[in-house]
């Protein structure tokens, strides 16, 4: 079902190509939070037809109830807007508490109204809404005690004071008390907007990830609703969007400086493959990987094992693409995303040779771009290094080679295996994909070619690039001192 709105249009800000959840990123000073307070405005200005909230980057207070923040929400039922539009809400999460409290009797009320969530056992308020919350705490529980809600620990089931939890629990209930609410005040006679500004502030990376599968679990809970419900979302947590990415409810824009259109387009298979470098960013951080496309799951496995095999020293983490034309957009949808997400990013790209000799792709900050100086990345097995980490020679690898056509003339790939070891340039710019294993096989190497070959990358040396080495030669010079060695070049 179509949504009844396919954009927002403020006073400057325009979001085009809406979904059900729409994700705005952007650097810092972007314009993020301008941007949906100028769509929370316009849709305040018609309230017949819009039923929005908007939820603040800074959330401070303590959740509980506070007498003075339900007086002012009580007596001006414009305050709340007012105050989280300033972006530093002081009783954010005292609101919280009492719209929480709130939605516990929407609740109630809907499952009085609703023969089908009555007539199963299973659903009630703490199954359907306090599980929720509490699958995003590992340390306490929120629980229904007997005059309010209140916090246990797990560890003893004491209970715990409001303002004795930390930051991150805190502002976790918060915004699923949040969440919940729109959800549990939908009104089907309008468009409903829930406009979350930065929700991964004060979050673990596992909480924000957990937030995402939280707004996508109520947007399947409302789905029959689903047509008129859209969340928006700035942040800058590749966590939560990771989260969120597989997602059909899912469509993403970037906010650049200066710019008030954002253009948002659905989650791509693109963001879903580069998903998984972002999907542990405190690790990336730490061991400073940068993305390198390459073309299919055999280049992948060779990366991974060249990483491993240098233990650390080449920092890549291989993002496969399934096709040259899944490469082309996913460098195209990595130059947005990195230069979004970070300072100063790089990136890699590595294609096959595919037969093209001698071309040098042209690089697309913050992505370098490189081409193999050989057919595949298979052909690299033919290198001495490789053939080294097989324990064996090029003279030695043609006498085994000699001896198993001897023996085995009516194998079918007997005349590749001739081709390969007659040529002067041992089919560097030819096909040997067929033979690969072969080559291992012929020669009593027990260890799977990718192994063999990532091995090999993973101990080169900077001694290797200031002499004659047919491994670099075949890889590529520039790509192996840029991807190889790129500690050593910075």
């Amino acid at each position: 079902m179509p949504l009844r709105a396919s954009e927002l249009r403020g006073q400057v800000a325009h979001l085009s190509g809406l979904n059900n959840i729409n994700i705005i990123m952007g650097r810092n000073g972007a314009g993020k939070s301008r941007f949906l307070r100028d769509i929370d405005q316009i849709a305040r200005n018609q309230p017949d037809t819009f039923h929005v909230r908007y939820v603040s980057p800074e959330r401070a207070g303590t959740f509980k109830r506070d007498g003075s923040v339900l007086t002012n929400m009580s007596n001006s039922p414009g305050w709340l807007p007012m105050t989280r539009a300033m972006n530093q809400a002081r009783d954010f999460k005292a609101a919280s508490a009492l719209l929480f409290r709130e939605a516990e009797t929407l609740y109630l009320r809907r499952l009085a109204s609703n023969p089908d969530i009555r007539r199963d056992a299973s659903r009630n308020f703490e199954t359907d809404r306090l599980n929720k919350i509490n699958k995003l705490l590992t340390n306490i529980s929120l629980q229904m005690g007997n005059a309010d809600f209140e916090f246990r620990s797990l560890i003893n089931g004491q209970i715990i004071s409001p303002d004795e939890i930390s930051s991150g629990e805190s502002e976790a209930v918060s915004l699923a008390a949040e969440i919940l609410y729109f959800f549990d005040t939908i009104d089907d006679s309008k468009f409903n907007l829930l406009l979350l500004d930065e929700p991964d502030v004060h979050l673990h990376p596992d909480l924000q990830a957990r937030l995402g599968k939280l707004i996508i679990a109520m947007l399947d809970e409302y789905k029959s609703q689903a047509d008129r419900i859209a969340v928006c979302l700035s942040t800058h947590s590749t966590p939560l969007v990771c989260s969120l990415a597989p997602s059909p409810y899912v469509s993403i824009g970037t906010k650049g400086f200066g710019v008030d259109s954002v253009i948002l387009k659905p989650s791509s298979a693109e963001l879903q493959k580069i998903a998984p470098f972002f999907g542990h960013p405190l690790s990336l951080l730490l061991s400073d990987d940068a993305a390198l496309i390459v073309e299919g799951e055999d280049d992948e496995r060779v990366w991974q094992q060249a990483a491993r095999t240098s233990h650390g020293r080449i920092k890549v983490f291989p993002v496969m693409s399934n096709s040259v034309d899944q490469q082309d957009k996913l460098e195209a949808f990595c130059i947005d995303l990195l230069n979004t997400l970070y300072d100063n990013p790089v990136a890699f790209s590595l294609r096959d040779g595919d037969g093209v000799v001698d071309e040098t792709l042209e690089h697309r900050p913050p992505i370098k771009r490189y081409r193999l100086k050989c057919y595949a990345i298979e052909n690299v097995l033919l290198t001495d290094p490789c053939l080294e980490v097989m324990g064996t020679t090029w003279p030695d690898f043609v006498a085994a080679a000699n001896r198993w056509l001897g023996e085995n003339p009516n194998h079918r790939d007997i005349s590749l295996v001739t081709e390969v070891i007659g040529s002067d340039t041992r089919l560097r710019h030819g096909k040997i994909k067929s033979i690969r294993q072969l080559i291992c096989s012929i020669i009593d190497c027990r260890k799977p070619w990718e192994v063999v070959v990532g091995q090999a990358i993973g101990s080169l040396n900077k001694v290797d690039t200031k002499s004659t080495n047919m491994l670099i030669d075949f890889l590529g010079a520039e790509m192996v001192e840029a991807v190889v060695f790129r500690d050593a070049a910075n």
